[in-house]
């Protein structure tokens, strides 16, 4: 509140009325005769949003519940899915093997012995006990040893380890 300053007395006086001559006073009602407010109220619910939120929190449990049905099996089944990861990479390594194999024996037919070396090797890198890639390596080791000597210690060592 402002402090007291004058102009407020100054408007309301001039807001002012004069009284009308031998007017009377308006006089009080009785207590007789005034009018009492009396209401009666019924008790009601309380209308608040606890029905929205009712139903807002059920549907976020149905969605939840529906989507944990569905990804919990694949949590769970990681053991599956390890073995299904090494079907995989068994498939691909015997698929790589095949492809070494042919592609060495293509070479090895048009008498590129080095490039038939080097994918016998690899081949033999994946399969180390396979007995068709041991005896093609073999074969492909006497070939380089009759060329030149740089392959005889190498066929040596294979023959050893097969035997």
């Amino acid at each position: 509140m402002g402090a007291y300053t004058g102009f407020e007395k100054i408007s309301w006086t001039n807001k002012q009325r004069p009284r009308k001559s031998f007017s009377r006073k308006k006089r009080l009602p009785d207590r007789k005769s005034m009018s009492t407010y009396e209401s009666f109220f019924k008790l009601q619910p309380s209308k608040n949003r606890s029905e929205f939120y009712i139903g807002l929190g059920l549907l976020l449990v149905i969605l939840l519940t529906v989507f944990l049905h569905y990804n919990i099996p694949t949590f769970t089944n990681y053991q599956n899915r390890s073995v299904k990861m090494k079907k995989l990479a068994h498939r691909a390594d015997k698929n790589a093997y095949h492809f070494l194999m042919n592609s060495g024996k293509n070479r090895l037919s048009s008498n590129n012995l080095l490039g038939a070396y080097s994918e016998f090797k690899l081949a033999q890198a994946i399969y180390p006990q396979d007995d068709c890639v041991n005896q093609v390596l073999i074969d492909t080791l006497a070939r380089l040893c009759n060329n030149g000597n740089a392959y005889c210690d190498e066929l040596d060592n294979l023959l050893v380890s097969t035997l």
